[in-house]
């Protein structure tokens, strides 16, 4: 444990600036009808390419249903990253840990384990063909545009937490670690409020923002792990050794599935479901606590 166990400010000042930066994003820049909705029912005996081709990018319902609900998203969802530096003061920089901060942190993994396990399966279109090759998160947030913010907050919310609980049942303070897990966790907000826009529109900035932001949360979510897994490598633990090269190889066999098969949410569940293993048996589990050191401050 650190002996000074005071917040770094720059935890807070950054959380503000991201929140602000949201809200002003959300107020000035996006609105509520920003998107239009088609309803695919009618075309559903077209050919499969020929729905794809009409389909792709298009949301089959409406985003958000008036702006009354758009407000009270806009509002809540900031809020909600105002409170980004509340769970590092209470998980990673409290006296010790809680029980109550143990319960919330493991329902945190759980839940967003089982919903997007439950989200990735959800649907299978006979438009977008096999569910292991085509079917992806944001394709189904076409359809569920609801459901895909929920996917988003409870990804972000329990990697998050749970990383920052991994650090401190280790003693591990990386500011760097903090940092890159926070704007990984932070940056899935905007994709889960701008959709897909399919594969015909890449060069749109709709299209760059969705993907861009998406892909800034995995690997810099994957990031805050790989730091600490690194760290604990250097203690020559065995087993946390067997877990960086299971954890490394997972990431490596996702890039080729990218490249080789294509997206899906299957594809991109891979990492995600190993990330959860691993954090459960760490935070968790008594499998890891032997020949731990303290990090360095």
């Amino acid at each position: 444990m650190k002996e000074n166990n005071k917040m770094p400010k720059v935890y807070t000042i950054m959380w503000a600036v991201i929140a602000v930066a949201y809200g002003l994003w959300m107020s000035i820049f996006m609105s509520w009808n920003q998107y239009e909705s088609i309803n695919p029912e009618p075309f559903l005996e077209l050919p499969t390419d020929a729905f794809v081709k009409m389909f792709d990018g298009v949301l089959q319902k409406p985003m958000y249903p008036s702006a009354l609900i758009y407000w009270i998203w806009v509002i809540g969802s900031t809020i909600l990253l105002f409170l980004y530096p509340v769970f590092i003061k209470k998980i990673l920089y409290s006296d010790k840990l809680s029980k109550a901060t143990t319960i919330f942190c493991v329902i945190n993994l759980f839940v967003g384990c089982a919903f997007i396990t439950v989200y990735g399966f959800l649907d299978y279109p006979e438009q977008f063909g096999n569910i292991l090759t085509d079917v992806t998160a944001s394709m189904l947030g076409l359809k569920y545009p609801w459901l895909f913010k929920c996917w988003g907050v409870f990804a972000s919310l329990s990697i998050f937490t749970n990383t920052l609980y991994m650090y401190r049942k280790n003693n591990y303070f990386s500011k760097f670690g903090v940092i890159v897990t926070s704007i990984g966790c932070a940056s899935i907000f905007v994709t889960i409020n701008v959709p897909s826009a399919g594969l015909d529109l890449v060069a749109t900035p709709r299209c760059l923002g969705h993907w861009s932001t998406a892909l800034i949360f995995a690997f810099l979510a994957a990031a805050g792990i790989i730091v600490f897994l690194i760290h604990m490598v250097k203690t020559k633990d065995k087993k946390y050794i067997v877990a960086t090269i299971l954890f490394a190889a997972i990431l490596a066999l996702m890039l080729v599935l990218l490249v080789t098969v294509g997206k899906s949410a299957f594809i991109e569940n891979l990492p995600m479901w190993v990330a959860y293993i691993l954090l459960f048996v760490v935070n968790f589990t008594s499998f890891f606590d032997n020949k731990k050191e303290t990090s360095k401050v």
